[in-house]
């Protein structure tokens, strides 16, 4: 049975343009050319895992659910911390991981 690169594409699609992303600033983002981009998300052509984790770090989304069309909560919630950090300087990634630290700390407590 051949992979459904026509499920992975509509995904995409259907993300880029939930976000409000243009093909050309999508194509941008994962370092691929707008023909490649259209070409994926038209389920023409398959991607390397390079250009799939690529799009999906642009699209604030699991590997997973691009492939699949799932992803656990779990993995949402890491990737959204992690993508919130890129946005973060290097002194404030120290300060969010301590406030962090203690917010973990007091939930932990209060079991």
């Amino acid at each position: 049975m051949a992979y459904p690169y026509e499920d992975t594409g509509l995904r995409i699609l259907s993300l880029r343009k939930n976000q409000g992303l243009t093909r050309e600033r999508l194509a941008e983002m994962a370092d691929i050319s707008v023909q490649f981009l259209a070409d994926i998300e038209k389920g023409k052509k398959s991607m390397t895992v390079t250009t799939l984790r690529k799009l999906a770090a642009a699209l604030h989304v699991t590997t997973d659910y691009i492939v699949n069309g799932s992803e656990s909560e779990n993995n949402a919630s890491e990737i959204e911390l992690i993508n919130l950090c890129k946005t973060m300087t290097p002194d404030m990634q120290v300060n969010a991981t301590k406030l962090l630290r203690v917010f973990v700390e007091a939930i932990n407590n209060e079991k």
